[in-house]
């Protein structure tokens, strides 16, 4: 092995220190061999952080230059060198070894070896993550196979997991040596060809000083492997190699992995002329308790009171660089979005230098959409998303066609890929449509310059993809079935190097933070799953197994994945919580699209940081988004545009705000017809019954993607009911576990018939809804484990149970109320030990156990026909909703210590109250949970006075607004 001349660790107490030692590093270079220096750092967004850093350090006058070193990733480094080998060779794209190793997986499949799963492109996406990890262990295809052949071959006959695993490791091996025998063929490289040609000599213009600043790849998700490693300590020419890490950092562990990977490495102590920032930490809560962490609703709250503090700020202590204030967030995407909304609403100024996923752009999307439209055979609603797209322009002989043309055009010029053609053509005929089609658009010019990149980035992978097939694969064949998938899957791991903003607030994520110079930090969405961010898990092995591809260590140095990434990541949250040069902040939230969200379990070291706290004052009086300007007392007028402000003048002068009508108060009212649905409508929000029911509002069409929900109910009910009519016909009773398979055979038989109504579209969704596939059970297997789980034998199940006439129910006064109602009830089961289970179907969504009258009322109904008709009280033993495709199955209607009965009463008085209250005429904007205006199809015209200005405040034509 060669020995670098020199291999440093630099153990500094802080970032400010690793800064530090790299401006005076760069100071030093020598200009003439700066291009054979090499900084690694974890991201892009790192590397061009540390730019910034430097030329703000080292260009502070006006003729001073500096010679910069390479800075990139581990990827970039290995892009650095396969253009220093002396032999030309070229980098293999991620399309091409994706479809390499797709066609190396279908060769071994032809041979005989089968796969124990179907090879879509997102498995071939992990297969070559694991072959990958299986590499950068610095382990061969033949090591993986030894290791993991010798550890379940011995459990394979009594353990049916190990055979399965066994009989997997099989196929990966053939498919991994199958890629690597296609490798060998030609002149292109992957990075683990690349380490293979470094290390076997081949490199003709060396790096001579490589600088690492990230961790392993246990401390963080882009350190370095094992295999790295080995290359930089047996790399021919280098120099000096010099790892840069905090003291915290390398204490969490990776100091010891380092002495294990760097044997005989130099360990050195500097200072730093960093300071440690304030914690400024929030105000006591109302019970006086002390907090170290901000609190808010969500994250667009957060990012509010972040405008807010910056606004407040800046016009107590006078105009501050805004670029030296960062939010540091894990996830960049959802607050980017957010940011330009709430920061452009504000006034403010942000940056972000991330790259962003491709698949999240707009453009990518509109990809999707044609992709769709060809998928489900040119639909209505697939065809109306195309046409709705401003991303499409339909131009037929120099004329905007008609719709019917346009769809016409666009079904002929698409309808090929349908057919099984080689993927080559079909990609052509995709980019040719894209490129035919094209609208650029109006807007301000950054809009359009940034879509038009976003086009060229899709446009781009598209080819690349039937380079990648043209060259490799040329015999690949398929329709859009198999294309969209694949398409679907590599744009979503492309990502786009799209500067956000203007210069002003920093957005950045951890990695790129510590390489930034900052007065003023805020640690944002410390909640739990993104700080820390789960470890990626492989789906083909357990962790267990993958341990027995870590390298070997003396003195058999246990592994402990979980601790270590847990202690390096405290360590780098602490590290981070010293990163500002004045103020650090930290803050968190408690809703993520309405689901409650628990905070980071990082929140307990803010107090074990060693920072000085200071107490934030109480938040100022101060409007800093225009909705303020309407919705606080008094309105503020002067800022607004003159259309706005007169409008705003109307509103506040000319409606009496104390009139009954106006908070929903109609007059009397008769319901021409009841219905459970209908009274389930008002409870949910009178309001909203009000606008359906009384005004007769239509609520907006939704574009269904196939068939409509109640063409949906009506087919499956017509299949179950032909099931249970046929079942007992057949001298079969109560589904038992023992005849689970011979109703399931039943069934299918019986479905084929039915099926083939339908077009071969919805044939085969509903195919997949009913059967189930690898991924959940379906629709049939939930009916009939249902059954099949209760031992109380049938004696008759009532399908489509009528209930009809008059029905008597109690009142909250202790009166009783006889009402006429109409319902059909999906399946009734008259039970052999006298009582009935009442089963409702619903396809996805159940509603509120708590709040719904259907089920209570439902068997209020069927317990005083079923006891009218036999003559004898025949009481409900069991009540249900049955989800044939929602996340629980079975909803049985039960209560905190309360039987059927009370809740049944306790439904009638709820019935009762409801009809008294239409009669009356009460249809106050009251919703029963307040998500349900967000997707309420009345909002427009709703009278929630939630938002609206108190009486009698005035208005205020100039302002803080």
């Amino acid at each position: 092995m060669i020995t670098p001349r020199r291999t440093r660790l630099v153990r500094v107490p802080d970032l400010a220190g690793v800064r530090a030692h790299l401006v005076g590093l760069v100071r030093d270079l020598d200009p003439l061999t700066a291009a054979d220096t090499f900084v690694i750092v974890p991201t892009s967004a790192a590397g061009e952080q540390l730019r910034r850093t430097l030329e703000d350090r080292l260009l502070t006058a006006p003729d001073r230059t500096m010679a910069l070193p390479l800075i990139g990733t581990r990827a970039d480094v290995y892009a650095a060198l396969v253009d220093r080998l002396d032999a030309p060779r070229r980098a293999l794209t991620m399309f091409e070894r994706d479809v390499l190793l797709a066609a190396a997986a279908r060769d071994v499949e032809e041979s005989g070896v089968t796969p124990p799963f179907h090879l879509r492109p997102a498995l071939v996406g992990e297969m070559l993550a694991l072959y990958d990890q299986v590499r950068r262990q610095h382990r061969t295809v033949p090591d993986f196979e030894r290791l993991l052949v010798a550890e379940l071959e011995p459990a394979a006959d009594a353990d049916r997991g190990a055979y399965q695993l066994l009989e997997q490791t099989r196929f990966l091996v053939a498919a991994f040596t199958a890629y690597e025998r296609r490798l060998s063929d030609g002149e292109r490289v992957d990075e683990h060809g690349i380490r293979d040609a470094v290390l076997g000599g081949g490199l003709g213009h060396p790096l001579h000083h490589v600088v690492v600043t990230v961790g392993d790849h246990l401390s963080e998700p882009d350190g370095l492997w094992p295999a790295d490693m080995a290359l930089l300590t047996a790399m021919a020419g280098l120099d000096a190699i010099d790892v840069v890490a905090t003291a915290g950092l390398l204490a969490s562990g990776l100091v010891e992995r380092l002495r294990l990977a760097f044997v005989g490495i130099h360990e050195v102590d500097v200072g730093s002329p960093g300071t440690s920032p304030v914690l400024v930490v929030p105000p006591p809560d109302a019970d006086g308790e002390p907090a170290h962490a901000f609190a808010y609703r969500d994250r667009e709250d957060e990012l509010e009171g972040v405008a807010r503090r910056v606004k407040a700020d800046r016009r107590a202590a006078g105009r501050r660089r805004l670029d030296r204030m960062a939010l540091v967030v894990p996830r960049p995407l959802p607050y980017l979005y957010l940011a330009r909304e709430v920061f452009g609403g504000a006034g403010l100024p942000f940056e972000a230098l991330d790259t962003l996923p491709l698949a999240a752009e707009p453009y990518a999307a509109a990809l999707d959409l044609v992709l769709t439209f060809v998928a489900e055979d040119f639909s209505k609603s697939a065809a109306t998303a195309l046409l709705r797209s401003p991303h499409f322009c339909f131009v037929v002989d120099g004329q905007e066609s008609t719709a019917l043309r346009t769809l016409l055009e666009a079904s002929a010029a698409l309808s090929p890929l349908r057919e099984t053609a080689p993927l080559v053509d079909q990609l052509a005929r995709l980019v040719t449509f894209l490129n035919a089609h094209n609208h650029d658009g109006a807007g301000p010019a950054d809009v359009a310059n940034r879509r038009q990149r976003v086009k060229a980035a899709v446009i781009g992978a598209l080819e690349d993809l039937a380079e990648a097939y043209r060259r490799h694969d040329p015999g690949a064949s398929g329709t859009v079935t198999e294309l969209a998938p694949a398409i679907r899957r590599w744009l979503g791991s492309q990502t786009f190097a799209a500067r956000t903003g203007a210069s002003g607030l920093q957005i950045v994520d951890p990695q790129a933070a510590r390489f930034g110079e900052f007065d003023d930090v805020q640690l944002m969405g410390l909640v739990d799953g993104e700080w820390p961010e789960p470890p990626r898990r492989n789906i083909f092995y357990p962790q267990a197994l993958l341990t027995l591809l870590e390298p070997t260590k003396p003195e058999r140095v246990e592994v402990h994945h979980e601790r270590d990434r847990l202690r390096a990541t405290r360590a780098a949250f602490r590290d981070l919580m010293g990163l500002a040069r004045m103020r650090t902040r930290v803050s968190t939230f408690s809703l993520e699209a309405d689901s409650v969200v628990e905070p980071s379990v990082l929140i307990e070291d803010i107090a074990v940081a060693g920072l000085a706290t200071e107490r934030a004052a109480p938040a100022a009086e101060l409007r800093v988004f225009a909705y303020e300007a309407l919705g606080l007392a008094p309105m503020v007028v002067g800022p607004l545009p003159a259309a706005t402000a007169a409008w705003a003048r109307l509103r506040a002068a000319g409606t009496d705000r104390e009139s009954p009508r106006l908070h929903g108060e109609a007059g009397p009212w008769v319901l021409p017809r009841v219905s459970v649905s209908r009274l389930d409508r008002y409870l949910k929000c009178p309001f909203q019954f009000y606008a359906s029911e009384v005004l007769g509002l239509d609520e907006e069409p939704e574009d269904e993607d196939t068939r409509s929900p109640l063409e949906r109910g009506r087919f499956l009910h017509e299949i179950f009911e032909t099931f249970f009519r046929e079942w007992p016909r057949r001298g079969h009773g109560r589904i038992t576990a023992a005849t689970l398979d011979e109703a399931g055979a039943l069934f299918a038989e019986l479905c084929e018939p039915l099926l083939e109504r339908l077009p071969s579209t919805d044939a085969a969704l509903e195919r997949a809804r009913l059967f189930g596939s690898a991924v959940g059970p379906g629709m049939a297997d939930r009916v009939f484990v249902m059954e099949a789980e209760r031992t109380q034998g049938i004696r008759q199940r009532l399908l489509e149970f009528p209930i009809e006439g008059e029905f008597t129910f109690a009142a909250g006064d202790g009166s009783t109320r006889v009402v006429l109602l109409r319902a059909t009830v999906d399946r009734v089961d008259l039970l052999d030990d006298g009582t009935f289970r009442l089963i409702d179907y619903k396809m996805r969504w159940v509603p509120d156990i708590k709040q719904a009258l259907q089920l209570p009322i439902y068997s209020a109904c069927v317990r005083a026909r079923l006891s009218a008709d036999l003559g004898v009280d025949v009481r409900p033993s069991e009540v249900m909703y049955l989800s044939l495709e929602g996340d629980k199955s079975i909803t049985t209607l039960k209560g905190k210590d309360q039987t059927i009965e009370e809740l049944v009463i306790a439904a009638e008085h709820r019935l009762v109250g409801a009809l008294d209250n239409i009669a009356a005429g009460h249809f106050p904007p009251r919703p029963s949970e307040q998500s349900l205006c967000r997707t309420c199809p009345y909002v427009s015209v709703c009278r929630e006075p939630g938002g609206t200005r108190d009486p009698g405040v005035g208005i205020q034509e100039s302002g803080d607004a």
